[in-house]
């Protein structure tokens, strides 16, 4: 069987399955899982023929299942390349923008994307974290997420939330240990309101010092959330699984409505992602849930012994394909800046070298990789639990193809 990702019009895109032996293909909806549509006969022979030798007359019989299926809609038209690189990352406009103003951070937990430490030392100034806004201001009205590193490290972050609030994006989220989350700064970001996410890994303290290797961060992270929500700051848990905490979502859910009322849409779990420090830890036993991998066959799929079910949609709005898909951007503290993140493996660029426009302005000759990978379509299922990340990591190819 061969992966691939088909773009449609308008920058929509859709998962495609061709089962050459059988000639049949198997197309899904990039984020939804129920929408299947199994095509063969004239159907398989007519997508086939377009993707082979794009025309600029469409075809009826493709037409017909634009008509009955609206998530197909462009198929008529589809290719296996994007438009542009722009296209492909950002779909109709920027949707999430995620800026990591510091690396440098007050615990080092043993699976973190960014291999943060109090040894660390990029920081993105304040001009620049300025003129990256204002850049993607330019590219739509983004949802911001300042992380790190920890964000409440950075000495100019009261200036930073302050301009962000100016420029009227979606909303801004701060994500932090807590740490350092006394009630001066509370009250310094009070005016502008941002949203601010926790870093928990279990409600046994034991375990989060564990992953934090900072002895008594579960006792102050605790602490903080109630300041906040004392300040009536919107505030919400995020929890990456791995092995040390793998089976305690539940009793998290529980813990985070007894102790801080908050149900389950206010709690977010993911798998520990193989970037960082990451990469070191036995992640393959970890997934998220529904499997990524159940469109491969049987031979090619990675045994799964821990499903982790995601409970809040924080992202879902800005990949739908109902109001147009929006793209991601993440912007690190030494000024890369990749499709999300946590692919990190793909640099578009430097934003201390080019801006985001220049960025885009660059013809990628990998651009719409036409050369079916299973064991690299494997890697982007699993390593990115977004399904938009997954289409870009896995179009933009391996490094050394």
């Amino acid at each position: 069987m061969l992966p691939h990702y088909i773009f449609l019009a308008e920058g929509q895109f859709v998962r495609c399955i061709s089962d050459v032996e059988n000639k049949t293909i198997t197309l899904i909806h990039a984020f939804d899982e129920q929408k299947q549509l199994a095509l063969n006969g004239d159907f398989a022979e007519a997508l086939t023929t377009l993707l082979q030798a794009p025309s600029s007359r469409t075809s009826p019989v493709l037409q017909m299942l634009e008509k009955q299926h609206d998530w197909l809609a462009g198929l008529s038209q589809a290719s296996l390349t994007p438009k542009d690189l722009q296209q492909m990352v950002l779909g109709d406009e920027l949707g999430l923008l995620f800026l990591e103003i510091t690396d440098q951070c007050n615990e080092q937990c043993i699976h973190c994307y960014a291999s943060s430490s109090p040894a660390c030392s990029d920081f993105l100034s304040l001009n620049e974290i300025k003129s990256i806004l204002e850049q993607a201001r330019g590219l739509g009205r983004p949802f911001v997420q300042f992380t790190g590193g920890d964000p409440l490290i950075h000495r100019n972050l009261v200036e930073v939330v302050a301009y962000t609030h100016t420029l009227d994006f979606e909303g801004m989220e701060i994500y932090t240990n807590g740490l350092l989350l006394n009630e001066k700064l509370l009250e310094q970001l009070l005016p502008y309101q941002p949203k601010l996410a926790f870093s928990l890994y279990s409600p046994d303290e034991a375990v989060h010092d564990g992953i934090t290797q900072v002895k008594g961060s579960f006792k102050k992270t605790v602490a903080a959330i109630h300041r906040a929500q004392d300040l009536a700051f919107q505030v919400r848990i995020g929890m990456a699984v791995m092995q040390p905490n793998a089976g305690h979502e539940q009793a998290m859910l529980d813990f985070a409505q007894e102790t801080f009322c908050l149900d389950k849409s206010h709690v977010r779990f993911d798998p520990v992602h193989e970037t960082g420090r990451g990469a070191n830890l036995s992640t393959k036993n970890i997934s998220l849930m529904p499997s990524q991998n159940s469109h491969m066959p049987e031979s090619t799929k990675k045994p799964t012994h821990h499903q982790v079910i995601q409970t809040d949609k924080i992202e879902s709005g800005f990949v739908s394909q109902h109001i147009g898909r929006r793209g991601k951007l993440a912007v690190c503290a030494n000024g890369d800046v990749s499709p999300c993140i946590f692919n990190r493996e793909h640099v578009l660029g430097n934003i201390r070298q080019q801006t985001f426009e220049d960025m885009f302005a660059v013809k990628n000759k990998g651009l719409g990789n036409m050369n079916p990978n299973i064991e690299r379509w494997n890697n982007c299922q699993h390593q990115l639990s977004c399904g938009d990340c997954q289409m870009v990591a896995y179009t933009l190819g391996a490094q050394d193809e």
